[in-house]
């Protein structure tokens, strides 16, 4: 089916969760105030902000940035509710149970309930972490941690290792994970230590196995720029990739440590024009073809591609993705029910999703998000060229991006 959007504009992005997750939890280890500039006002940060305010930070907007200021001694004895973010609750996990004489309790959603996190509270409790966690809520006293060598599987999701790492400085002694199974998502474990190394503490990744010397402190920098979300770019590039005049981002890649930079080369892999000047990405139409890739190490970029290949002149394959099955919903099936849904033939099996290229213009159709984010932004592109076609929930993209909607509306003209 040939498709070409009319489009032309350019967008700017908040900062990157990712990393502002990241270095949030960093300066809950800083004795004195940050500057960040490129905020991000999305709901998975403002989970994280609140539950650091309850523990005693400060949180001063200014015109540009936002300063962080810590309290003389963290809050004891709270409670901490956490509303859908994995990363939010992995992180403050591991963070609040090496507070040394802090009781937390901690409660989290009902979604989030549904995704595992069994593997890292045994790996804390395994260095000395005192979690009293048979149902929700639970109770954390905080205490260090040993350190020490431990084994975690690492073929489920890459934030029980950053949740590890980010609370270095805690440890008595040097650690050394030991990453069990095929490892997913490398590149944001590699994320997570390019953030700690701009803090100061260095860690070494070799094969399966990483390691941290004891005794090092995060050293403030005073101020801290978020790079702009990358992830929430690949949508509107893709969209730049269906369009003869293009879309671009204003975004610096030269020096980036997100992993979805990679997905430009899965576009120009694709047959999409790409264009790279200073601080601007531009995206415009080719002759799209489908691919075979593995996109272990972009999972969040698996549904944008997926709605991509609807539009290729040949089927596409995805590779190694099983663990998106562990996300805000089973990934997996949700793409190949909803794309079922426009008349798409998509498959899985042996860990490959194949996708095949759209044939007919799909009838009037409801798209169910399932209060996935990513699914969302991904059904969007898809809109942009149905514009008849609804996505149900669309609200679940303020998770990550609080204005996708009213942008895309620019971008598109749609409702």
């Amino acid at each position: 089916m040939k498709i070409e959007l009319n489009l032309d504009r350019s967008i700017k992005l908040e900062g990157s969760k990712s990393i502002l997750n990241r270095v949030l939890i960093i300066a809950s280890f800083l004795d004195s105030s940050l500057e960040i500039l490129n905020f991000s006002r999305c709901d998975d940060i403002s989970t994280l902000t609140m539950n650091m305010k309850k523990m005693g930070f400060q949180f001063e907007e200014r015109s540009d940035s936002v300063m962080i200021y810590p309290p003389s001694t963290i809050n004891n004895q709270q409670h901490v509710f956490i509303k859908d973010s994995g990363t939010a609750f992995r992180f403050l996990l591991a963070r609040l149970a090496c507070l040394q004489g802090i009781s937390t309790d901690i409660d989290i959603s009902l979604q989030l309930k549904k995704r595992p996190v069994k593997p890292l509270i045994q790996v804390l409790k395994k260095m000395g972490a005192d979690l009293k966690c048979t149902d929700y809520p639970f109770r954390i006293n905080g205490t260090r941690l040993v350190g020490g060598e431990i084994d975690i599987p690492a073929d489920i999701s890459s934030q029980f290792i950053s949740a590890l790492l980010l609370i270095a400085p805690n440890y008595k002694t040097d650690l050394v994970i030991n990453l069990k199974g095929k490892i997913v998502s490398r590149a944001y474990i590699e994320m997570t230590m390019k953030i700690m190394e701009k803090f100061g503490v260095i860690s070494e990744f070799t094969g399966n196995r990483i390691f941290i010397r004891a005794h090092q402190r995060y050293i403030n920098p005073n101020k801290f720029v978020i790079e702009p979300d990358m992830s929430s770019a690949c949508y509107f590039l893709s969209l730049g990739a269906l369009s003869k005049d293009g879309v671009s981002v204003e975004c610096d890649i030269t020096d980036s440590v997100q992993p979805d930079v990679v997905f430009l080369e899965v576009l120009r892999k694709m047959g999409a024009v790409i264009s790279i000047k200073g601080k601007k990405i531009s995206v415009r139409k080719g002759d799209l073809s489908g691919i075979d890739i593995d996109m272990r190490n972009i999972p969040d970029q698996v549904m944008t591609l997926s709605i991509l290949a609807l539009f290729a002149d040949s089927e596409t394959k995805i590779r190694n993705i099983k663990h998106l099955r562990f996300k805000e919903t089973d990934r997996i099936n949700s793409l190949i029910s909803e794309i079922s849904k426009v008349g798409g033939k998509i498959d899985y099996s042996n860990d490959v999703l194949t996708i095949l290229p759209l044939k007919k213009k799909p009838a009037h159709v409801k798209l169910d998000s399932h209060n996935d984010h990513r699914l969302v932004m991904a059904f969007y592109i898809l809109k942009a060229v149905f514009p008849e076609i609804e996505v149900i929930n669309k609200e679940a993209a303020t998770k990550s991006y609080p204005d996708f909607i009213s942008d895309f509306n620019r971008i598109c003209n749609i409702s």
